[in-house]
This record gives structure tokens, sequence and C-alpha cells, in this order.
């Protein structure tokens, strides 16, 4: 055996060995004292299945596969795949799952075309199921919101308008909810829908909300303090209400302090009460208003309850006026209690922390308004003003500057300018049964889709319109926008008779062109713009002659000025005129030498402006005050001038850091002396002047003084004149105290006055006697009266009928038996119309077999000679109605 030989089977052998004991050494295992286990860990898989049937998750363990599970179903929808996060990407069910996971369904939709009568049915389930109101709005599409069809609404039903506004249905009405129709147009076919939308009545009103606003006293008609007022609102709404004891509170001086008010407070009501006793009927009214928050409703005993607690105003229109109670012939017919039923016209009487709260803007026309005083309210403050202040004041400037300017107006406060409007139409207006009108809602609804926008301008563009086209009748005019309106905006341009209603523009023709022209062929047309009305030419004098014995004595309008009348010159009234504080001291020298003084008094709040008529000089009178004004220290300011004004220059002086202008004239036509004082002078002497002499103008502002100028004048320049043909042709109206006064100086008797009150249904007729005025009644008077003779002319033409002062001759006159009331509505907006006291006049004899019958005058009075537009200003005819008196 060689050595290699040797080698490999010792090799071997040891390799045999060694495999040997490891088998005996593997065959018995040894034992682990504390084993090892891996725990198993799981994942969860779920499946949103986007709207398909439920598919339950599931549970695996951490990496491995999930199986899918059965695919979902879904209707109108084919499955596809499952996905994770990006729809186009299929998961894989062979991926290795390590940790949580969802899987979305990814569906393709069947499409189905649908017919076009189908696709409207979809669009008409899809707007009806949306169509949901808010408190006032009910949202309407023009679009079917799944196919795009054209929506065309036709809305019939009153309570809803066809921007969606919901209106509250009235208090007396049992519907529930109202039926509205569509047309949906698709692809030229038309389907004819109807919805069916719930109304519901007025809500009780839940006082949340509270602020004091401040009030300021603008006019100085009546001497109000200022102060403030709490006002009370509902959460986040635009509705002021307050109480009518504090409102009364915070107008004294408008309200008669001496006016003692006894109260009432009930659970629910509030009685006010209080006693005016009347000196010229020697009685006491007890008179009686009660607020009732259950039923909605403000009544009173008298309508002379909203009156008689009114303080007098600075004017006096009343002077010269009495009134013969005693008169055999004078009559009264009682009318019926007021009852103002605010639940039917949406509104609610609130019962709020132990006070009775009413709409802020229906207290205010009841208790102030109705007697032209106005507590303006435009959301930042409370302004008091008389009637209407014009454009150009102060008063205006204030009460049109507000935080709202410019913003649309909330839904709660326009329905409630809605209802508001109703409210004082039906209650307020006193043509309301001269018209045959139960109800001004019937009228609103109609124009309901035009009045019912949030819009502010848009508003008033539709209240002017209802007023001068649907009411349509001259005594009723829109006034100023409301305080949403931006400042500058100035209300809707009323540019043309386009803008007015029929009767309206037969009223204009027969009273103004016609009229006109014939003035134009009688007066020609000097010193006149071409667009002028030929009634201001310089040839119409104030008076004509027709011969020795007959003049015409013209009258345009009946006004009356704050005046004061006396013998002597009296400094109190002057510092009364200049709101001075002065008892005896006087800016002014005395004027001496007069028997006869009117002192007007032509200021505001921020100017001091006085004038007088002086009666009893002459004209080098001129001269010698001019030396009493330079020996009290004013400097006579003079320059050359073509202006004739101008000519005689002005006197200024400073007074206690004012600058004073004085200017004075006098007149040889009518026989006085004029002088006027104003607290500011010319800047420049060819600049404006402040202040500028008309004499004729300043006689025309009070028509008792004119009358009385002018008939002394007439008179003394023909001495033998015994018939005045009074001309009220171009007389559209004006103040009833200056009518009275008038009157006057036609007949010293008392005359009788038949008045009727729509708002009560009493009718009177009473007896007035003037007093304190030169008498011209033994002159012989006569009237020419034309369709312009309107409102107080139409009511002089009823007096000198009903008094037979006269014959009448002419056009049958323009009509108008109201007088005239402002009316605030809660947005701001302002306008006037007829009111509730109507002229007319009697007839009967007052027995049962012919008792009295009262005939309101509103188409006028026909005249008792007619004539033709030609004829108006003939003298030869004039004469032959007069001569066939004789």
């Amino acid at each position: 055996m060689n050595q290699n030989t040797i080698i490999k089977k010792m090799l071997g052998l040891i390799l045999l060995i060694t495999a040997t004991f490891l088998f005996v050494a593997c065959d018995k295992k040894p034992v682990d004292p504390d084993p090892i286990v891996p725990e198993k860990v799981y994942v969860t898989v779920t499946f949103n299945s986007n709207g398909g049937g439920t598919v339950d998750p599931l549970t695996i363990e951490k990496g491995l596969k999930a199986t899918a599970p059965t695919a979902p179903t879904k209707d109108g929808f084919t499955f596809n795949y499952w996905y994770t996060t990006d729809e186009a990407v299929q998961f894989d069910f062979n991926t290795v799952i390590n940790a949580n996971v969802t899987l979305n369904a990814k569906w393709t939709e069947n499409i189905v075309e649908l017919t076009t009568l189908e696709k409207i049915e979809a669009d008409f389930l899809q707007v009806e199921a949306n169509l949901v109101a808010s408190r006032y709005k009910l949202n309407i599409p023009t679009k079917g919101p799944v196919h795009n069809s054209t929506v065309r609404w036709s809305i019939s039903n009153k309570y809803i308008t066809s921007s969606g506004f919901v209106i509250p249905v009235l208090s007396d009405d049992t519907v529930d909810s109202a039926e509205i129709a569509a047309n949906f147009t698709l692809n030229g076919e038309t389907v004819r829908k109807t919805f069916t939308v719930p109304l519901s009545k007025p809500g009780e009103v839940f006082i949340q909300d509270s602020r004091v606003v401040e009030f300021e006293n603008l006019t100085t008609e009546y001497n109000v303090a200022d102060g403030e007022l709490e006002l009370f609102f509902e959460e986040d709404g635009s509705i002021p209400y307050v109480s009518v004891i504090t409102f009364l509170n915070l107008l004294s001086g408008f309200v008669d302090p001496e006016v003692d008010f006894e109260t009432t407070l009930g659970s629910d009501t509030v009685e006010i009460r209080y006693e005016y006793y009347d000196e010229d009927e020697d009685h006491t009214y007890d008179l009686r208003n009660t607020i009732d928050a259950t039923n909605n409703t403000i009544s009173t005993n008298d309508p002379g309850f909203f009156w008689a607690y009114i303080y007098s105003t600075e004017t006096n229109y009343g002077r010269h006026i009495t009134y013969d109670n005693d008169h055999p012939d004078a009559s009264y017919i009682e009318g019926s209690d007021i009852v103002y039923e605010l639940g039917k016209y949406g509104m609610d009487i609130v019962v709020h922390g132990g006070e009775i709260l009413v709409p802020y803007y229906i207290v205010n026309q009841l208790y102030a308004g109705s007697s032209y005083y106005n507590v303006y309210y435009n959301s930042d403050k409370l302004y008091g003003i008389y009637s209407l202040p014009d454009a150009d004041t102060p008063e205006y400037d204030a009460i049109r500057t507000s935080s709202k300017n410019g913003q649309a107006i909330p839904e709660d406060l326009l329905m409630h300018t809605f209802n508001s409007l109703a409210f004082n139409l039906d209650y307020f207006y006193g043509l309301r049964e001269v018209m045959d009108v139960e109800t001004y809602y019937d009228l609103l609804f109609a124009e309901r889709s035009r009045l019912l926008t949030t819009s502010a301008l848009g508003l008033d563009s539709q209240i002017a319109s209802l007023l001068l086209k649907k009411l349509d009748e001259p005594h009723t005019s829109y006034g100023y926008p409301g305080y949403y309106n931006t400042k500058s905006y100035e209300g809707p341009s009323v540019s043309s008779l386009s803008d007015y209603g029929t009767r309206f523009n037969a009223w204009y023709y027969d009273a103004y062109v016609y009229v006109d022209d014939a003035i134009e062929a009688k007066f020609g047309r000097e010193g006149l713009t071409s667009n002028a009305w030929a009634a201001g030419s310089l040839n119409r004098t104030p008076y004509w002659f027709i011969n020795d014995t007959v003049a015409v004595l013209i009258l345009d309008s009946f006004s009356t000025s704050d005046i004061v009348e006396t013998e002597t010159f009296d400094v109190s009234t002057l510092n009364r005129a200049l709101d001075l504080d002065l008892e005896t001291a006087s800016i002014l020298p005395s004027i001496t030498g007069g028997n006869r003084y009117f002192t007007f008094k032509l200021g505001d709040k921020d100017q001091a402006h006085a004038e007088f008529i002086v009666k009893g000089l002459n004209e080098s009178y001129v001269t010698t005050y001019e030396q009493a004004l330079v020996a009290a220290g004013f400097e006579k300011v003079v320059q050359t001038s073509s202006d004739p004004i101008k000519a005689a220059g002005y006197f200024k002086k400073t007074v206690s850091g004012v600058d004073y202008m004085v200017q004075m004239s006098f007149s040889t036509k009518y026989n006085v002396f004029y002088l006027g004082i104003i607290s500011e002078v010319p800047e420049t002497y060819t600049s404006e002047w402040p202040m500028t002499f008309n004499l004729v103008s300043r006689l025309k502002s009070d028509s008792a003084v004119y009358m009385e100028i002018m008939l002394e004048a007439l008179t003394l320049e023909k001495p033998t004149v015994t018939n005045i043909v009074f001309d009220i042709s171009w007389n559209s109206g004006g103040n009833v105290g200056a009518l009275y006064r008038v009157v006057g100086f036609m007949t010293d008797d008392a005359f009788k006055v038949s008045r009727i009150n729509a708002g009560s249904g009493s009718k009177s007729t009473s007896y007035i006697k003037i007093e304190g005025l030169p008498s011209f009644a033994h002159l012989e008077w006569s009237l020419l009266i034309t369709p312009k003779t309107f409102s107080a002319g139409n009511s002089l033409a009823t007096i000198f009928m009903e008094n037979d002062l006269g014959p009448i001759m002419g056009i049958k006159s323009g009509g108008g038996a109201a007088s005239i009331t402002p009316i605030l509505l809660p947005n701001g907006t302002a306008f006037t119309m007829s009111s509730n006291s109507l002229n007319g006049y009697r007839t009967g004899t007052g027995t049962e077999a012919d008792p009295f019958v009262y005939v309101d005058n509103e188409f006028g009075i026909e005249p008792d000679y007619v004539l033709t537009y030609a004829e108006l200003y003939s003298n030869e005819k004039i004469l032959e109605i007069l001569a066939s008196l004789k």
C-alpha cells in the first residue's frame, strides 16, 4: 500500500468517526428554557363604494395580499375597479399590504339619453326641492339646475312678487299657501308647472335691542328742546319701535306743556287721556286714546285727540279769525270713534319691559305728522321738521345725511314701508271714499313687483309713479327720496306730462296752458324768458281798471307770513323777529310817525332777518331815517351801480360781533315805507346781496297785507271804484287762514264754511268772523275763476257760492277739496297728499223732511256766468255780466 493510499484511508476514517459523532450528538436536542414565538400583525382594508352598495372591510395579516371583494352595484352606474387616491390608477390586488388602506370604487355612469320632457321634469323636481323662502324672500331661479331649461315665472298671487318677495298675508285672510306657475322651456319644448309656496301671517315681534338716539329740532315754528329718544328693535332688525308716552314727552313745545296727560297702563294696553277746553265754545272735551297690544289697535273717541294738545306755531296762522259758535245756522254732525287696525297692515304693537311699543313711523304720523310737525328718523338721528323742508335748506341737508346713504334697503324695512304706505293711504288719504276705494292694498298689490325692491332708487321711482299716475290728482305729489339713496340723489325725474295720470294731464292743459294763453293775449310777455308762464308778465300788475267804476284785483295764491301787526314801532316785536334776547334795547333806531306796522319775521336758526312795511309815512322819511341810522353808528355803503336795487346802497353795523345790513325804500305807488335788516353783509358790492328790496313780493307773502295795501292803493287811485272783480284765475291755492282773512275784506258779516272729516265721518258748518282788518264790504264783489282755481282758490269759489257774496264768472274751477298732509315712510321717502279734511258745501234746511246734505267740492264749482278762454279778460264781457245784475 503506497503512501498516498494509506493517507486517503486515514482521512476517510477520520471523516467517518467525525460523522458518527455528529450524528450521535444531534440525535438528542438541548432544551430552551424561554422560547420566542413571533406575534402576527394585522391591517384593515376599507372599501369606499362612492355611493354604491356597502362592502365589508377586510382584516388581513400584514405582508399578505388582499382578496378582491365582490364588485358593488350602483343604480345607473357600472363598477370599474378599486383605486387608492388616483382614480385613474387601478389597485393591484397582488400588492402586499403593510398598512391600513382605503380602496375607492371607480364607476362609469350608464348614460341613458332622457327625452326633453324628462329633462324638464328633472329640472322641475330640482327647482321644487330648492324653492325655499327666507323670512321675506323666495329664491326664484331663472334656469333649471340640472339641464338648464329656461324658467319663466307667471306669478298671479298677490302675496308674491316677480322677484320672489313673499308678503305676509293680511290678518283677515284665511289663505296659508299660494300657487305660482312657471314655464320650463328646453330644446323648443315648454311645459307649465305649478308650485305651492307656504304663506304666513306677520309674526309677533320680539324686541332684542334698543338704542338711545339723539334728537335735534330744526324748525323755528315750534320751540322744542333738543334731547334724545330710546328706540327699540328686533334682533338684527331695522324697524324702530317707540313708546308713545316717551315720544310725546320729548316734544314738549310742540305738545303744549300745560296739557296734563293722564296715563293708565294695563298688562297689554295703555290709555292716554286729557281734557281740552275750547274757549270759543266754552266747552271741555274729554279726549281719550287707547293703545291695545293684544288686538293691535290704536283708538280714540275723538280725532281731536291728536291735535288739541298741540302748542301754537310761531306763525300766527289764525290771526284776525274768530268763530261765531252761537250762530243759529251753524251745525255739527258727529262722526264715529276711530280705530286704527295695525294688525291688518302687518304691524305689531309690542309689550316689552312693561312698556307698550308701536312702530315708530306710525307714532310719528298719528301723534305729530298730521299737524305738519314731523320727527324724521334717518337711522342715525332724529330731526324735528315742519312740513317738508325745501331741497336747498339746512334742514333738508341734515335729514338726507345718513350712514345708510347708498345702501340697499333691508328686507324687513322694505316690507314695513310697503305696509305703511297702505296704512297711510287707507286712513289718511281723504279721497279714498270719493274715489270709491275700499283699500289701497289692492293698488299696492297690483304694483307689488315694482314697489318691493331693495334698490333705494328703484323704490322711490315706483312710489313717485304710484302717486302721480295712479292716485292722479293735483293735491298729491312726491316730495323727496329716502335716506338709503345717495345724498346727491334728488328723486325721480318728473320732466313731462307722461309722468302723470290722465286726470292731471287734462287739468294741466285746462288750468295752465289755456289760461296762460289767455293771459298772454291780454298782457303779453314783458320781461319773461321764452319758457316762463305769461302770468309773470311785468304788464300783469296786481290790479287794473276796466273803467272808472270797475277794477280787477289779482291774487295768485293764499299766503301767510310770520308777522306781527302794531300801531307803533315796537322794540320787543323787532327783537322777537330777530331772535334777540333783549327786552328794551334795540339794534335799530325807532321808526316814528307811522300808523300801522307790519313786522315780518323771516330768519331761521342760522340767520336773523326781519322786514317792516309801514303805513302813514311819506317819501321824505327815507332821508330822516338814514340820518337816524348814521347817528346810531351805522355806516352807509353806496357805489355806482346799474342795478336799481343797489343804486341806493345799504347800511351796515357790527353789534356783539354780528354784522347787520339794513336797506330801505319808499313806494309812492302803494304809499308805504319799507325797511329790512339781516345778520349778513355783502362780500362785495357787486356780489349777490343777502337781502334785496322787492315790495310786491313781500306783500304777496301775506295775502291779508297784500289785500289791505292794494285795495287802499286802487281806491286812492280811483275813488270812484264801486265794483271789484276778484281775479283768482291763476290761483292754485295756499293757506286756509289766509283765505279766510281775504274773505274778511269782502264782507263784514260772519260767513259760513262747511267741512267734512273723511276719517271720522263728522260734518260741520261753521261761521267765521274776521276782525281787525279794514273793511271794503261797501264795494260790490264778483269772482273770476278758471280750472287753475284750485284747492284754497276752489274753496273761495265755494264760500262765494254758499254765502252769496257775489256773481262767479269764468270757467269751472279745478277742484281740490282737501287740505294736504305730509307723509313720511319708514325708508325716509316723503310726499304730500290730500288729507281727511275736505272742503264742501251744505244743502238742505236741517229738518227731518229736508236734512242737511254735505257735498265735497273735489271736482270744482260751476260759475254763474260761463266764459270762454278767449273771453276771460274781456273788458266788454265782464261789463256785460255786471250790467246784467242791475
